[in-house]
């Protein structure tokens, strides 16, 4: 493998300029596997090994889960570098088991280290196409590159499992990971029919000013869509996203119960000391499903817990 001059990226408007000035002409990409077979993507054709060893995710979201999903060699990830979440989310556990194993934490999230990267030798890398597209050419230097995309970008987990699952060979394993998510939400819709049906229901982020934020576009939101769920008014606000100050919170009055990515013990006490978010209707009666914000974009994993939040919130009991 030639090596990279040493470079650390900051996604931002001067990505390219410095990336293209920071990598040698030269660079070659790893090449451990001899077998290989042509992918297309969004960014062009690549030639992905038949046989995948090693694998550096990028972004450490929508791209780790779907990695884990399909138990691909992971060799290298980012360093989470917002607050670790007190309260365990979809991808904890599996990360933690990654790190107990050894695999390296590259570089801090919402940066990308090239050499780096290039360090771990990689002979797959998977990442969400907004943070890897300033750097894709620099990227492939290094190893193949798929994308993924978002819940922000229009594209579907399950549209990025049949993909990755398509240019990986792993066809039925993508089709196993998306019939799973379909047979939950329907046991769901019809074991919590009447529940569904008569609860009206919001899920909510939390603000950093202790506000709240609706979004549609996140894994919850969606989890909640496609069991039927009946929504509160702040939803139809939602176009797709709306955030209210702590003095606005009371668009939420008229849920009976919520999803909330409330992250941090000291955020939840910053909101409880609000009278307005106490009064709601939800808070007063305890119907709070509390998970953290590392649920609002993910894969299969991520989608798979947010139903079991679903479920939670229909079965209080």
């Amino acid at each position: 493998m030639k090596s990279l001059p040493h470079l650390s990226v900051a996604l931002g408007a001067v990505l390219a300029a410095s990336l293209v000035s920071s990598c040698s002409a030269d660079t070659g990409p790893a090449a451990t596997n001899s077998a290989t077979h042509a992918v297309t993507t969004q960014f062009g054709t690549v030639d992905v090994p038949d046989r995948i060893e090693s694998v550096v995710v990028i972004d450490g979201r929508r791209d780790l889960d779907i990695a884990l999903a399909f138990d691909l060699p992971i060799v290298g990830i980012p360093v989470e570098t917002e607050a670790p979440p007190e309260i365990p989310g979809p991808l904890t556990e599996p990360t933690r088991m990654l790190l107990a194993d050894g695999v390296p934490e590259l570089y801090p999230r919402n940066t990308v280290d090239l050499e780096a990267v290039a360090r771990v030798d990689p002979d797959l890398i998977i990442g969400r196409d907004e943070v890897i597209e300033e750097i894709y050419d620099q990227l492939s230097a290094i190893a193949p590159v798929l994308p993924v995309g978002s819940t922000g970008t229009g594209v579907s987990w399950q549209q990025d499992v049949t993909t990755i699952g398509a240019a990986l060979n792993l066809q039925d394993d993508g089709r196993v990971l998306i019939d799973e998510y379909a047979t939950r939400v329907t046991e769901l819709t019809t074991q919590y029919a009447d529940e569904i049906a008569d609860t009206v229901v919001l899920p909510i982020s939390t603000s950093e000013q202790g506000g709240i934020s609706i979004g549609r576009d996140r894994v919850t939101s969606i989890a909640l869509e496609d069991v039927g769920a009946r929504f509160g008014s702040a939803w139809t606000a939602a176009a797709p996203e709306i955030e209210y100050g702590p003095e606005n919170v009371t668009a939420a009055s008229d849920a009976m119960a919520m999803i909330a990515a409330i992250t941090s013990e000291e955020d939840l006490q910053a909101m409880n000391t609000n009278p307005l978010w106490t009064g709601l209707p939800a808070v007063r009666s305890d119907r709070i499903v509390r998970t953290d914000k590392f649920t609002n974009d993910g894969g299969p994993l991520t989608a798979l817990w947010a139903l079991g939040l679903v479920e939670e919130l229909y079965d209080p009991s």
